[in-house]
């Protein structure tokens, strides 16, 4: 029998599946990510959990950064991947490497209408798509039907250059800048970004912080508090939550600008899926749309949420199954 390996690599969290070619799940396991030195001590792992003996005959590996060839360097972890050391180390025939947001572009495909959440219904049309997602970092990629498939190309878009919209955005760049230099979405639009986004509003408004918000900060990820505390209606956490959405749907327009995305632009990541209601409340549409004279163009691009966590792992896994007859 055939086996299959999927991994969704990502700087928090790394997805892994053990199939068979027909499709049948033999084992599935979520890591935290920063627990392990490098992906070769978390594979290790897991195939000791898996138990049995499995010939793997495809390993597809997403991962969250720029891959070049048969290598990858995950962005927000210091790990470097190579497909070369994981074919001879685990005896597995053929390893592939692929962006993370490519593996989700190949499992969009297989999406049911349940698993996504119409923000804008738009007037879909013939044409490419678009993904953007808002985790640890900031992925995105476009998708171009070619005959009866799509084909999907990963950017590092997250890293253009953060252009605020109003003073406030405008504040917060002067902010940044004489911290870092270069100032990109991702460094706004991820989990670390909300974060930063919180403590400069704390500042810049002179809030009194919640003291509870505050310890449970120190205590847990920052990013889920503070989404935690916006859904309770804590004043400083709603605003950042705001903000940070307002931003993220700025640059979502950004991307459907350069993509026109007729098809329909997704969302991706582990920050919208799982804050839905302040996602729809927040100014994340207003500021997708406000584009001044394109605004109408927009207005014609659906916009959904992708609600299923495995969505990268799924795309792997087909991206897998493909390359066994190819």
């Amino acid at each position: 029998m055939a086996y299959l390996l999927a991994a969704d690599i990502g700087g928090t969290k790394t997805l892994l599946q053990l199939s068979a070619v027909s499709g049948e799940v033999l084992a599935s396991q979520r890591y935290v990510s920063a627990d392990y030195r490098d992906f070769e001590q978390i594979l290790t792992a897991f195939l000791a959990q898996a138990g049995g003996q499995y010939q793997i005959d495809v390993a597809c590996l997403a991962i969250a950064g720029p891959v070049n060839a048969n290598s990858a360097k995950v962005t927000n972890l210091p790990w470097q991947i190579h497909a070369d050391k994981i074919t001879t180390t685990f005896d597995i025939a053929r390893v592939i490497l692929c962006n993370d947001f490519e593996a989700v572009g190949y499992g969009v495909e297989a999406l049911e209408e349940h698993d996504l959440l119409t923000l804008h219904a738009g007037q879909p049309a013939p044409g490419p798509r678009a993904l953007i997602g808002a985790g640890t970092g900031l992925g995105q990629a476009y998708l171009v039907q070619q005959a009866d498939e799509w084909q999907v190309f990963a950017t590092e878009g997250g890293h253009t250059d953060f252009a605020p919209t109003d003073r406030t955005q405008v504040r917060l760049l002067e902010h940044l800048f004489e911290r870092f230099g270069h100032v990109s979405y991702e460094r706004l639009v991820s989990g670390s970004g909300l974060e930063t986004i919180y403590h400069f509003l704390r500042d810049y408004r002179q809030y009194e912080e919640d003291s509870d918000c505050r310890l449970a900060m120190m205590k847990a990820d920052a990013a889920s508090v503070i989404s935690e505390f916006a859904r309770k209606g804590e004043p400083l956490a709603k605003e950042a939550m705001n903000l940070f959405f307002s931003i993220y749907g700025a640059q979502a327009g950004n991307l459907a600008l350069t993509v026109m995305p007729k098809a329909g632009l997704y969302i991706a990541g582990g920050i919208a899926a799982k804050n839905l209601e302040l996602l729809e409340k927040a100014e994340f549409m207003t500021a997708f749309l406000n584009k001044g004279r394109m605004q109408a163009l927009l207005e014609r691009i659906p916009v959904k949420v992708i609600l299923d966590p495995e969505v990268g792992l799924n795309g792997a896994r087909l991206l897998a199954s493909k390359a066994m007859y190819n």
